[in-house]
């Protein structure tokens, strides 16, 4: 399972880099895979159940909701409109739907996956796209399968609508990591292993939130929160493009 995971994120890590190679290019079709059945593209009213989205945020742009109904698979997740860099919201647009494409591509007919998302930031400094949902692998003989967990977002920077992880959005110096990993430590708690930069991460308007899936069998991730304030000293200005 956490093999079945990381090598998802690492897909995840390169659809800010094909996005710019393939905004000329004609997309396929969503889930054109062989366990594919009745793809369903639905509007707001369909999913509101499911997501949390709003129609107008104030950093001007608008959020669609799209859907995905499957035997198998039921996803939410959103396409943006209103961004002033057209080219930078073909981008982002790429890779929300490339989340779900990544995980249909990984699933097999044994597996079930419902997925819905939240827009946890989206003024201010960053956005923040998070996706949340539950996976259920089966087995050969049918049998019924675990659940696991499933977290991942996907963050921008407002300013220049750069991809952003923990990779890029912190300084790499030791003591400045020296420095963050204390901090990490206050706010961890006894339950959260020590900082590493390849957790995930997420914004809200005051805090950022590193999250860990520590075990595979963890009945849900470890969430660390860390107000704004007391991070930003600690991040990169300006935050670089991941491949640079």
């Amino acid at each position: 399972m956490r093999k079945w995971i990381a090598a998802g994120i690492a897909a995840m890590l390169l659809l800010g880099v094909a996005g710019a190679v393939c905004a000329n290019m004609r997309r396929p079709e969503l889930f054109d895979s062989p366990a594919r059945q009745a793809v369903h593209q639905a509007d707001a009213k369909t999913s509101e159940l499911t997501s949390r989205e709003t129609a107008q945020a104030p950093s001007g742009f608008t959020v669609e909701n799209k859907a995905v109904r499957r035997v198998h698979l039921t996803a939410d997740y959103p396409q943006i409109k209103g961004l002033p860099d057209q080219a930078a919201e073909e981008r982002i647009n790429q890779d929300l739907e490339g989340i779900i494409r990544i995980f249909s591509e990984r699933m097999s007919t044994n597996d079930k996956l419902t997925l819905g998302y939240e827009i946890t930031s989206r003024s201010g400094d960053f956005y923040s796209f998070v996706f949340r949902g539950n996976l259920t692998q089966g087995t050969h003989s049918d049998a019924k399968g675990e659940t696991r967990p499933v977290l991942k977002a996907l963050n921008y920077d407002a300013q220049t609508n750069v991809s952003i992880t923990a990779v890029n959005l912190l300084k790499d110096d030791p003591a400045s990591m020296s420095a963050f990993s204390k901090l990490f430590k206050v706010y961890a708690g006894k339950d959260a292993r020590a900082f590493a930069k390849d957790m995930g991460v997420y914004f809200t308007d005051t805090d950022i939130v590193f999250y860990d899936l520590q075990q595979d069998a963890a009945p849900e991730y470890t969430q660390v929160h860390i107000p704004l304030k007391e991070a930003k000293p600690f991040f990169n200005d300006p935050i670089q493009p991941i491949d640079q």
